[in-house]
């Protein structure tokens, strides 16, 4: 963990909720000067705290009205290749998320599809013949009520 101060956390902070704000606007925000906020801005991506930029789409004006959570539980000693076995479950679109997960299951999939055929066939064609598969349990989402929450920052 990087050693982090105030106004790096306001930063982050600014950043999560707007990262379409000019290098201005935060700086604005922070009380610094433009360019000592760049400095810390680029700080923080060199150092791996800000990942990245991103977009966020909805899933139903794309068409994709049903969202699933997946729970696999694996027999690694069925399985020839493990790492590919989850490589390909990665590539595939429908995956929005994958999480190894302690308890009952070894992983828990996010996944977008059209439909609840659509899933059904995604857990018929993709999910069901991964080698090693030892269980599969599936909860619909029937409705998000929170997504790409900030994360804290300890600034609120």
């Amino acid at each position: 963990m990087i050693a982090l101060d105030r106004f790096d956390l306001k930063i982050l902070h600014d950043m999560q909720r707007d990262a379409r704000l000019t290098l201005g606007q935060l700086a604005e925000g922070v009380s610094l000067s433009v360019s000592q906020c760049s400095r810390r801005l680029a700080r923080l991506e060199r150092e791996g705290v800000i990942q990245g930029y991103s977009l966020r789409l909805s899933a139903e004006a794309l068409g994709l009205g049903v969202t699933a959570f997946i729970f696999l539980s694996m027999d690694k000693r069925l399985m020839g290749d493990p790492q590919g076995v989850v490589a390909s479950l990665l590539e595939r679109n429908e995956v929005i998320e994958c999480h190894t997960v302690t308890g009952q299951h070894d992983f828990i999939l996010k996944v977008c599809v059209e439909s609840l055929s659509a899933l059904s066939a995604f857990l018929a064609n993709v999910v069901s013949p991964m080698e090693g598969l030892h269980d599969i349990a599936t909860q619909v989402a029937m409705d998000t009520l929170k997504t790409n929450g900030p994360l804290s920052t300890q600034q609120e």
